[in-house]
């Protein structure tokens, strides 16, 4: 498995650039994950490298799971990397399985850049190929997406309360208890 190790030296929404024998190397990472990852950090990014005719792109993630999630969703017609990044950042590999074998359309179509129609698409093509083993006592997406909703209903951008909440979603087990746990996270301003 190909991967690259060493200090993050800058970050931005969806990016961090990893410092390995003197280059700097400007690695894609789910939006989630670039706020986690702080500079100064020392990381190990599984990696996929892009090639097209005009450029040459990293995209990393934490996991060797998260990679081979990665992988299957590009592989669906209509997703190309970032897409399949924003996916990652909305739902952990276990709850996109979730999310598929319920044929969830309505949380899919949550992750930006995901229409009903590219939705179908993965449920048609990766239902039966992302086999990640689900983690007792994980949340069911809708718990999430109802937390989302209620949320941007307060007034909050999906990318502020978005983090937050799947930050929290392994501590609470209804969506009242998470909606009020990342209701003081995100007024007291932490992260």
């Amino acid at each position: 498995m190909a991967y690259i190790e060493g200090k993050v030296v800058d970050s931005g929404d969806d990016y961090v650039v990893v410092a390995v024998g003197g280059l700097g190397f400007r690695v894609f990472v789910p939006p989630s994950q670039a706020g986690e990852i702080g500079v100064g950090v020392q990381v190990k990014l599984h990696i996929h490298m892009a090639v097209r005719e005009d450029s040459i792109a990293l995209f990393g993630l934490q996991t060797e799971e998260e990679l081979a999630v990665f992988r299957q969703l590009i592989s669906v017609t209509g997703v190309g990397p970032r897409l399949a990044l924003a996916i990652l950042s909305t739902w952990r590999p276990d709850q996109l399985r979730e999310i598929l074998a319920r044929e969830d359309v309505p949380s899919l179509t949550s992750v930006p850049g995901v229409g009903r129609k590219t939705a179908q698409r993965l449920l048609l093509e990766l239902k039966d190929k992302i086999q990640v083993p689900a983690a007792a006592g994980d949340p069911a997406p809708g718990f999430l997406a109802e937390a989302e909703a209620a949320l941007l209903a307060l007034g909050f951008r999906s990318a502020e309360a978005r983090p937050v909440l799947r930050a929290l979603s392994r501590e609470y087990t209804s969506t009242e208890t998470l909606v009020r746990a990342a209701l003081a996270r995100l007024a007291g301003g932490e992260k």
